[in-house]
């Protein structure tokens, strides 16, 4: 690592928004946008009259890929621009009301899986009310695992030029493609496939969140679904298993 890249990385390093800007960059409405969303905010301003500062700015483009101040960092990962940043964070400012309605509907999404689960508990898998209930069980959460897949590719859409580009794109199809590949399968393998499925989506999530700055209360709420989600599914799975 050169020094430059070390100066950026430790500039980087700090919780909460660092702004790359010039001496000429109008931030106002960055480091607004930042105390609304309750972050931290700093400035690092990069004077290009100074050789070494440009060399720095050259360093900071090869990073992150970009061209132009000023360059917007969220908790040590690039977020893109101002308008990158501006545009997201929506569901950060959400209300209270509206939380309350996306927490509701989240828990709510659950039933359908308990419901599947508890039949599985009482009738044989491979009795014909056993053998409808795994598929219930299983098209089910290949739906709701398509439905996260869909709701990056709406956040994708929003960002516009933000970084991340065709991989965002590209990310939010393969839970549609595992939900679908799941449904190819009996039982017995299509579970632990959208198992899977749903375990790997929330480690995504969890890597990308930053980045695509997904509010805490939504981060600890997936976490909660997914869990759920993840031992019904294995519960089921293992009923499947044992007939």
């Amino acid at each position: 690592m050169t020094t430059h890249e070390e100066a950026i990385q430790q500039e980087i390093d700090d919780h909460g928004v660092v702004v790359f800007c010039s001496g000429l960059t109008e931030t106002e409405l960055l480091r607004e946008a930042a105390q609304a969303r309750g972050h931290a905010y700093r400035e690092v301003r990069m004077g290009m009259g100074d050789a070494a500062m440009r060399e720095r700015f050259h360093t900071l483009q090869a990073m992150t890929g970009r061209e132009t101040l000023p360059q917007v960092f969220v908790d040590g990962q690039f977020v893109g621009g101002m308008q990158d940043y501006l545009a997201q964070g929506a569901a950060a400012g959400m209300g209270a009301e509206a939380q309350t309605w996306v927490k509701r509907l989240g828990y709510a999404g659950l039933l359908p899986f308990a419901f599947g689960v508890l039949v599985l508990l009482f009738a044989s898998a491979h009795s014909p009310t056993g053998q409808f209930f795994s598929l219930w069980t299983m098209a089910y959460g290949a739906v709701i695992l398509s439905f996260l897949g869909a709701t990056h590719w709406g956040v994708a859409l929003a960002r516009g030029q933000a970084t991340g580009g065709a991989a965002d794109y590209i990310a939010s199809v393969v839970p549609a493609l595992v939900g679908w590949l799941s449904l190819l399968l009996l039982p017995w393998a299509g579970m632990p496939l959208l198992l899977a499925g749903f375990l790997g989506w929330w480690g995504y999530e969890r890597r990308v969140a930053a980045r695509l700055q997904l509010p805490d209360w939504y981060q600890r709420l997936r976490f909660r679904l997914t869990g759920l989600v993840s031992l019904m599914l294995a519960l089921a799975a293992l009923l499947v298993w044992l007939g």
